[in-house]
């Protein structure tokens, strides 16, 4: 309805959109109404907020699951259909609702009303045509009409895992895997042995300040400190997407074996698969540095082992110093080189991971005994080719605190935590 002050203009700009538009995932105008005063549009069918319809499934894993699954498919598609029709890149902040009768979703083109903007993307996922979400055995149906694959997929997307980032000692390895955080005592165990994969590019320092450098013969790298300066170098361990996803699934198909083994029931949501790993290197101090050099380790100094598909990464003894001679043969002892006026040099780890909360486990249990598995095994990993998990003997918990990941910088004003972390060198 509209009413008021430019009342009609609003309208019949809203209805010529709507008269553009012809998407069975776009809401549908059925009628219009014009009398002094007042103007309204009129639509098919009985229509209700998404959340509150995904709500009324939450007694179900399977069924809410499903939900997000087909909706983001809907969502994707309309998305692409309005994105075409109005030549926009990211027509995403729109409300959605979902015709209860039918499960439909459907998107609004004004602003206002129901829940607005979703993050969905195409899943692959469709809503299955004659299927009453309300029926006694819809869950079963559900489960025959999806493969295991596809439900790991899933269950892997970022709307319903969620995502954390880790500040953790610089001197503890770390790579891809699962390890659990305990939020109460603030620390990490990692649970599972070290996957042998490889990362998504040969491992090199992101230059973010494009300071001027020189690679020297012996691999390291020279920074010329004459004036001002700032300085940042990230050393990141990232696994190719399709990697990430793969090992996503591969942890969701064997999750709840590994719980049975370490007999864990109450905390699964606790447990993070960790597919990122950042080594940070920076020089704040942007007073006048005296003239000197710092000289930066390879990258590939960073590897627990030699071998091609080393999964373990820790700062080495001497990530970094200073010197004075441009050869770098002299280093500066930390304490010579703050006398002589040189800034702390700065180090810290940064780890990047998924969790699922315990009704999406609870899901992946009765999909896999619907299927014929058994949960507490690793039959649908090996049947799907998945990497397979082991449960790591020595498990060794170390202070972890979390982190707000679009959050640059560590909080270098708490001296004592960065002394805690092993932040200065």
């Amino acid at each position: 309805m509209y009413q008021g002050e430019g009342a009609e203009e609003e309208w019949r700009h809203h209805v010529a959109k709507y008269e553009s538009i012809r998407h069975p995932n776009i809401m549908q105008l059925y009628g219009l109404v014009i009398t002094k005063g007042l103007y309204a549009m009129v639509f098919h069918d009985e229509l209700i907020p998404f959340t509150e319809f995904f709500n009324r499934f939450q007694h179900s894993p399977i069924l809410s699951t499903y939900i997000i699954g087909y909706c983001s498919t809907e969502f994707g598609e309309a998305t692409k259909y309005i994105g075409d029709i109005f030549c926009v890149m990211n027509p995403m902040r729109l409300p959605g609702w979902i015709q209860p009768r039918t499960g439909q979703f459907c998107l609004d083109l004004t602003q206002g009303g129901a829940d607005e903007g979703y993050n969905l993307r195409d899943t692959g996922i469709h809503r299955l045509e004659n299927v009453s979400l309300d029926a006694p055995y819809s869950e079963d149906t559900i489960i025959s009409s999806l493969s295991e694959d596809q439900y790991h997929e899933l269950c892997s997307k970022p709307w319903i895992a969620r995502y954390h980032c880790f500040q953790i000692p610089t001197e503890h390895p770390v790579g891809p895997g699962v390890l659990r955080w305990d939020s109460q005592n603030g620390t990490c165990v990692r649970i599972t042995e070290p996957l042998q994969i490889l990362l998504k590019e040969e491992l090199h320092w992101h230059n973010y300040g494009n300071a001027p450098d020189e690679l020297l013969p012996n691999s390291w790298i020279r920074y010329d400190f004459p004036q001002m300066f700032a300085l940042q170098l990230e050393l990141n361990l990232w696994l190719p997407s399709y990697a990430s996803y793969t090992i996503r699934k591969a942890w969701l198909a064997q999750a709840n074996h590994i719980f049975a083994e370490l007999q864990e029931l109450e905390h699964v949501a606790d447990y993070v698969f960790v597919d990122g790993v950042r080594f940070i290197l920076r020089i704040t101090d942007k007073h006048d540095i005296s003239e000197g050099y710092l000289f930066a380790c390879p990258p590939q100094d960073f590897r627990t082992n030699t071998e091609p598909h080393a999964n373990l990464y820790q700062w080495p003894a001497c990530p970094a110093y200073w010197s004075l001679d441009p050869s770098g043969a002299d280093r500066l002892s930390t304490e010579d080189a703050k006398n002589l006026g040189f800034p702390a040099i700065h180090i810290e780890t940064r780890i990047n991971g998924w969790s699922w909360d315990h009704s999406v486990y609870e899901g992946l249990r009765r999909l896999h005994e619907g299927k014929g598995f058994d949960p507490d095994s690793q039959e649908v990993a090996r049947q799907l080719g998945y990497p397979l998990f082991e449960v790591l003997s020595n498990r060794v918990p170390f202070p972890a605190r979390e982190v707000d990941d679009w959050s640059r910088w560590c909080e270098q004003d708490n001296s004592a935590l960065c002394q805690s972390l092993g932040h200065y060198l």
